[in-house]
């Protein structure tokens, strides 16, 4: 029987999947740190890390933001892109190889992610500022689990957890930003993305031209109130925004206005109805930018 390219494809996924736990668990049992190349930039991961294992599965998972970024510092003279759950630097290193005029402040709380986000940053020199903890206080959490590659305010078992006593304040993260002619405010916070700006909206919607962050209303943490009221704040905000799936593809752009609320409130009940059913996009990332942009 010949397979079409399709199920060719479909056959690979399955395989990987069978096989990436296996493999990921060996490189822990000996301890091998991996390496893989952001940007043409080499970078050290985990051995437990599942990135390099996503992107060979799916080319485009953590990949399209290097050339969104690139566009928007294009036209513009110095850009910073505050990215909040930094992790081991990814996001910043395709930050900061997507434009020479871009600098990164990485904040990150988890120590073992701390250690790798220093070594792969360090070949950037002054356009990179590391603050070391967790952005907030949002809501009642105080407790952090790391889980795999990534890690969050998170319920169920997990490779490490720990107590959260003192908090990055977001105002305090964007002093200074006004040497610069934009801003981006990156949001990976695992449950509490939709918390953070409802809280902070005021000083991030002010001082930042583009917000990106993780949607998941389903597995937000807080008080699902504020996911509504998000909704609200971006109608009422003039931003235009993008968004796209977990693997990095457009799915729609909401114009300002009412077609923002229409289509955020559309896109919510649709992430909720695929939890009741076949889940294949369990998040979206939103780019809300200003118009001017």
């Amino acid at each position: 029987m010949v397979l079409s390219v399709r199920k060719k494809r479909y056959l690979a996924r399955l395989r990987g999947y069978a096989l990436n736990p296996v493999v990921r668990r060996g490189r822990r049992l000996v301890g091998r740190d991996q390496t893989h190349l952001i940007g043409n930039h080499p970078v050290v991961l985990p051995p437990e890390h599942d990135l390099p294992f996503y992107q060979r599965r799916d080319p485009t998972y953590d990949a399209y933001a290097a050339a969104v970024l690139a566009a928007i510092a294009g036209d513009s003279g110095r850009t910073l892109v505050i990215d909040l759950g930094a992790n081991v630097g990814d996001t910043a290193v395709a930050a900061l190889t997507a434009a020479p005029a871009i600098d990164v402040i990485a904040v990150e709380g988890d120590p073992r992610f701390v250690e790798y986000l220093r070594r792969n940053l360090a070949d950037f020199g002054s356009r990179v500022t590391i603050v070391d903890g967790f952005v907030g206080p949002v809501g009642a959490a105080a407790t952090f689990a790391r889980h795999g590659s990534t890690g969050g305010f998170q319920a169920g078992s997990a490779d490490a957890s720990y107590g959260v006593t003192s908090w990055a304040a977001p105002e305090t993260l964007l002093e200074g930003s006004e040497t610069y002619d934009r801003v981006v405010w990156k949001s990976d916070i695992d449950g509490f993305d939709i918390h953070l700006l409802v809280d902070h909206w005021a000083a991030i919607d002010d001082r930042c031209d583009v917000l990106w962050f993780e949607y998941d209303p389903v597995a937000t943490l807080g008080n699902h109130d504020d996911i509504d009221a998000l909704v609200t704040l971006l109608e009422t905000s003039g931003r235009r925004l993008h968004v796209y799936d977990n693997l990095g593809r457009e799915l729609v752009e909401l114009e300002p206005g009412i077609a923002t609320g229409t289509g955020l409130r559309t896109l919510t009940a649709w992430l909720f109805a695929q939890r009741d059913g076949h889940l294949t996009v369990p998040y979206v990332d939103i780019w809300a930018f200003r118009e001017d942009i």
